[in-house]
């Protein structure tokens, strides 16, 4: 007997159909909520909150990783399947439990708003972030003097994303009407095709540049995948057989008591104008004051950015002229147009490889040690933050005699005496003036 003349159970569903429902929709639920204690003992407000953008935890909420995200830099296989099994010995147990069960039909609407929901959490986030683009910005001046071959192949990806705002932006509309299609049960189905022809070739990228959000790709995909499982058949019969079929309609769910249909139309037009429609607000705002995600937020000295030659450089009153390979002296100096030194150094570098908030400057590339600064222009001193290792403290004087030239004088890490003559180099750089 075929599967199409097995008979069906009194429910309509066959067993492992039901199975299979209570699987996808503990995943969908598991996978969307926060329940590690350590999400919401964070800092909410770390590193996000500028221009008035409040409420930094609905960002937390949509970037949420749970433990198999997060392991591994986000490519932890192994603990994918892991939860994909333990969901489906849960929902093999709880159909057992629930045997009697007759209408499975409400049980798949509440799958099909988990899983809708769950994807729209998370790619309203990615959309938003590059129609107005601040999650790929155009690489620093740090980064125009970094060597090509001094970058991992995923930070190179997210450089050359960046160097094309244009691309960026079509990317995220794209997104964004998906995202916007998945709230809509009667959209649902364009919605999903749409997701899944975004994100099979983002998960590929990933892949292939080891961009750092594999798994996140992969399970958004995974949930746009579910969301049509059910007319799999139907599709088949559409694009192979050329058969008219109508896709399965999955009604409005109706309470009994009027104040949960009520919650319900709250709860949904809530979403919306929060992760939407709000947050697409904030980002505008993020972006038309110049400011990026992973980038520091605090400007730096007025009209000091730029590329700088060490032209001389002492330690403990010992002249030590330009060699290519020396590992203690100072090549040249970037000051950026927030808050960021970066210093060229021929010396071992140790990659990191974590893309995490405010990290974009340094993660991915070796060749320059980037220190955050906070600046006394009454006394004239600045004080460096090494931003890889906050720990690491320098306090240097500074003068500018000209516009042209900085003097830096002090102690460095190593309790040497340090003292720094930088003069500034008009230098130019085609991705730049493409750019314009």
């Amino acid at each position: 007997m075929s599967v199409q003349d097995s008979p069906k159970t009194s429910s309509g569903w066959e067993g492992y159909e039901k199975i299979a429902l209570r699987t996808a929709l503990i995943y969908a639920v598991i996978s969307t909520i926060p329940f590690t204690p350590e999400f919401y003992t964070q800092d909410f407000d770390a590193g996000f909150n500028v221009n008035s953008y409040f409420f930094r935890w609905f960002d937390a909420i949509s970037q949420n990783k749970p433990w198999f995200f997060a392991s591994q830099e986000g490519k932890n296989y192994t603990g994918w399947f892991i939860t994909v099994l333990v969901c489906a010995v849960a929902g093999f147990l709880w159909n057992i439990l629930d045997k009697n069960r007759k209408d499975y039909e409400k049980l798949h609407y509440w799958f099909y708003v988990a899983a809708r929901y769950g994807i729209a959490l998370r790619m309203s986030w990615f959309a938003w972030a590059k129609v107005f683009p601040v999650q790929m910005p155009f690489p620093t001046i740090s980064q125009l003097n970094t060597n090509l071959g001094d970058f991992t192949p995923g930070k190179l990806y997210w450089l050359t994303t960046g160097v094309s705002p244009f691309f960026e932006v079509f990317a995220g509309v794209f997104e964004l009407l998906a995202t916007i299609l998945l709230l809509s049960r009667r959209t649902t189905t364009a919605g999903a095709l749409m997701m899944i022809a975004i994100l099979v070739p983002i998960w590929f990228v990933n892949i292939g540049y080891d961009a750092g959000v594999e798994l996140t790709s992969l399970h958004i995909l995974s949930l746009s995948l579910l969301l049509l499982v059910r007319d799999s058949k139907k599709f088949y019969q559409i694009l192979i057989e050329h058969k008219a079929v109508a896709l399965t309609y999955v009604p409005e769910i109706k309470f009994h008591s009027d104040w949960k249909n009520k919650t319900r139309l709250v709860l949904k037009y809530g979403f919306i104008l929060i992760f939407i429609v709000y947050r697409g607000f904030g980002y505008g705002n993020l972006y038309a004051n110049g400011k990026s995600f992973k980038l520091p937020l605090d400007d730096g000295l007025a009209d000091v950015s730029g590329f700088y030659d060490v032209s001389e450089f002492k330690i403990n009153n010992q002249i030590i002229p330009y060699s290519a390979g020396d590992t203690l002296r100072w090549q040249n100096v970037i000051f950026e147009k927030f808050n960021s030194i970066s210093v060229k150094i021929d010396k071992p570098f140790q990659v990191n490889t974590k893309n995490s908030v405010r990290t974009t400057e340094f993660y991915g590339s070796i060749g320059r040690y980037y220190y955050g600064y906070k600046a006394d222009t009454v006394k004239q001193i600045f004080t460096l933050f090494n931003r890889a290792d906050t720990a690491s403290k320098l306090v240097l004087h500074y003068d500018r005699p000209d516009e042209k030239h900085f003097v830096l004088s002090g102690i460095n890490e190593r309790a040497d005496s340090v003292y720094v003559v930088l003069t500034k180099i008009d230098k130019k750089y085609p991705l730049a003036q493409k750019r314009k």
